[in-house]
């Protein structure tokens, strides 16, 4: 009798444990935070939780797994993350996809609103318009013109639809009136060796990402797509400066977490995250590589993803790469 009574109490023990709701008080439990990341190795979303990854895990307790599943315009990654445990576990590292994929991409096999909650927007850096060494351009002007002369003669990497670099390559393409082949890429990254050889004349990314090749003088930096210079390259020109003010787009990433994660779990994940990215060794690590943080918390970033959508809505309908993909 007092072993069934053990055993009851036992089992009952397990059953508890295993159906115990996550607070903020029993979270992080004893297991790893896995960040989600939409993009390849060398991108924007890549380089800003390996860096937080450290401080994120030393405050935390528990190890801080960054995996990179790039396709699908980002929903690989968005997928991972709207079908996990809604435990604040799991996290996605993401960028202007999240705003405007729920419009390019209408059926990714999971709820953008339900499955996705905004969590913590993280940083912003300035993009660059950049060119081979072997493109004859010297700068947005020229560019255009040859694009001009020959429509689809000139060809531009772009990565997964709804990312900046995408976003850029159409804002180009439009407010040049030039018919460019796109080349698609999983980012920047992989890009980056067909830019340097010649393989692919131009790309928009981010200054993190493009700058170092720029300063070896692998690739030419046509401009910075803001209307200000960055004074991390004082000597490139803005697009404004270069005769195309429209072109203005800057790259910000920020994390999501699964749907139904409780709203304490959030708000403890959003000051851990605020707290990382308040440290010195953070904003250093990110300054050198043309990186500002821009920390939002869940209900400010969810007001900023919907005016982003708003904002590249009239962009997107005239992109012949969106229209074909449909």
């Amino acid at each position: 009798m007092q072993r069934q009574f053990a055993a009851a109490v036992l089992i009952a023990g397990i059953v508890t444990a295993a159906t115990t709701p996550v607070r903020a008080d029993n979270w992080p439990q004893a297991k790893p935070i896995r960040v989600e990341v939409i993009s390849a190795a060398g991108g924007l979303t890549d380089i800003v939780p390996r860096v937080l990854s450290k401080y994120l895990a030393d405050s935390i307790g528990q190890p801080v797994v960054i995996e990179n599943r790039p396709g699908a315009g980002g929903n690989i990654a968005a997928g991972v993350v709207a079908k996990a445990e809604p435990d604040g576990h799991t996290l996605l590292m993401t960028g202007s996809n999240q705003s405007v994929n729920p419009t390019l991409l209408p059926n990714p096999g999971f709820d953008y609103d339900r499955d996705l909650v905004p969590l913590s927007m993280a940083a912003v850096a300035k993009m660059l318009l950049v060119a081979s060494p072997s493109f004859p351009a010297k700068n947005i002007t020229d560019a255009i013109r040859i694009a001009k002369q020959k429509p689809r003669s000139v060809s531009m990497a772009i990565s997964p639809i709804g990312t900046p670099n995408h976003l850029g390559a159409e804002m180009l393409a439009q407010l040049g009136d030039v018919d460019l082949t796109f080349v698609p890429y999983n980012g920047i990254g992989p890009a980056t060796p067909d830019l340097i050889a010649g393989r692919v004349d131009l790309a928009v990314g981010a200054m993190p990402s493009l700058l170092p090749q720029v300063q070896a003088k692998t690739l030419k930096a046509l401009a910075v797509t803001s209307n200000e210079r960055s004074p991390l390259a004082p000597d490139i020109p803005s697009s404004t400066e270069a005769g195309l003010p429209g072109l203005q787009i800057d790259a910000w990433v920020c994390f999501m977490a699964t749907g139904g994660t409780p709203a304490s779990v959030i708000e403890r994940l959003d000051k851990e995250i605020a707290k990382a990215l308040a440290h010195p060794e953070v904003r250093a690590a990110f300054a050198k590589q043309g990186v500002e943080v821009m920390h939002m918390g869940p209900d400010e970033l969810g007001r900023f993803l919907k005016s982003e959508a708003s904002r590249f809505g009239g962009l997107l309908k005239g992109s012949r790469v969106v229209n074909a993909s449909r």
